[in-house]
């Protein structure tokens, strides 16, 4: 059922927003390309992109093993 509840909020937002992830998919790797070695402050774009998807990965893997945890009990370890 949560599966079915994330995959329609997904869809809502993608509808809702204008399909702004896949509008914007090649502006990412422009903004790479075209962009300094080096920010002011010290970091890269490409440095900010993947500590982005990394922090948004990192945090869903942790609410998946925290939502099996508690459909399954203690069983989803293993």
């Amino acid at each position: 059922m949560l599966v079915y509840g994330l995959l329609a909020v997904g869809v809502f937002f993608t509808i809702r927003l204008g399909f702004l992830q896949f509008r914007h998919f090649g502006e990412m790797f422009r903004v790479i390309r075209s962009a300094p070695a080096t920010h002011i402050a010290g970091i890269t774009t490409f440095q900010a992109l993947t500590v982005s998807l990394a922090s948004r990965v990192g945090t869903g893997n942790l609410a998946g093993v925290a939502v099996a945890l508690y459909l399954g009990g203690a069983g989803a370890i293993f």
